[in-house]
């Protein structure tokens, strides 16, 4: 998509912002919490990540040539856990669905790094659901790899 604008969010994103959490939540596929669960969960992660202060993190927006928003990605400063280095995290990626697949998460991943850049930080990391297998395949086409995996197992035979 070439007429896309990568900008600094602002106030009037946030409602933009937070319509996203049922996309971001409906990736996670975990069957041990239910789904209402895991939107909670997206909802208060996102509530969290965006109220650190703007001195630590830069929220980026995607939009069209007549401003509508397309995608956004929030990134902050955190620390590396094998040396405690500050480095950059991707904490919140997300596009609309109808404009996946033209690469606008590419570059609001290039904006988050060049924030990231900015600030001197040698890595950047981020957190995906493992089983997002669509979002791990982009994120390894950019570079990223695997770092640490995280694994749950049920103790009880109940379904949610």
């Amino acid at each position: 998509m070439t007429d896309l604008n990568i900008r600094r969010s602002r106030p009037d994103d946030r409602d933009f912002i937070f319509a996203q959490a049922t996309r971001l939540a409906s990736v996670a596929e975990l069957p041990w919490h239910s789904g209402e669960d895991v939107l909670r969960f997206q909802r208060r992660f996102m509530a969290n990540t965006l109220a650190r202060p703007e001195t630590e993190c830069a929220t980026f927006i995607a939009e069209t040539d007549s401003g509508d928003r397309i995608g956004f990605v929030h990134v902050e400063a955190s620390t590396d856990s094998v040396t405690l280095e500050p480095c950059g995290y991707v904490s919140l990626l997300a596009v609309v669905e109808t404009a996946l697949g033209q690469g606008i998460a590419r570059r609001l991943m290039d904006a988050a790094e060049d924030w990231a850049r900015q600030q001197g930080f040698r890595l950047i990391c981020l957190d995906v659901f493992a089983n997002n297998q669509r979002a791990r395949a982009f994120y390894a086409r950019q570079g990223y790899r695997d770092d640490s995996l995280r694994l749950t197992k049920p103790l009880s035979d109940q379904k949610v």
